[in-house]
């Protein structure tokens, strides 16, 4: 949990190489202050929780996550998820190829 003496992350992370690769900061908050305050770009400060049995715990905000729900169901299908697969598997295939 957080502690009120903790200073409160500083986001965004740096760039990561990859996906799989997330930054070394990402990795240290994970193992040492799973949920911690961070600095919004406002100087407003958030919650970061880090990892996933974290955020199921999370109370969400219902009215606030499900009014964007319809704007973005018909944009979000299984058709248009699947539709990049050939492409990123032939990526993932040969990278060098690829570039």
């Amino acid at each position: 949990m957080v502690h009120a003496d903790q200073a409160p992350a500083v986001t965004p992370f740096p760039p990561t190489p990859s996906l799989s690769h997330p930054p070394p900061e990402l990795n240290e908050l994970q193992r040492d202050r799973p949920v911690t305050r961070f600095r919004l770009a406002g100087g407003k400060t958030g919650r970061l929780v880090t990892r996933y049995e974290d955020v199921r715990q999370v109370p969400t905000d219902q009215p606030e996550h499900t009014r964007p729900r319809p704007l973005v169901a018909c944009a979000i299908t299984a058709r248009r998820v699947e539709a990049p697969r050939p492409r990123a598997t032939d990526v993932d295939a040969d990278p060098v190829e690829n570039l």
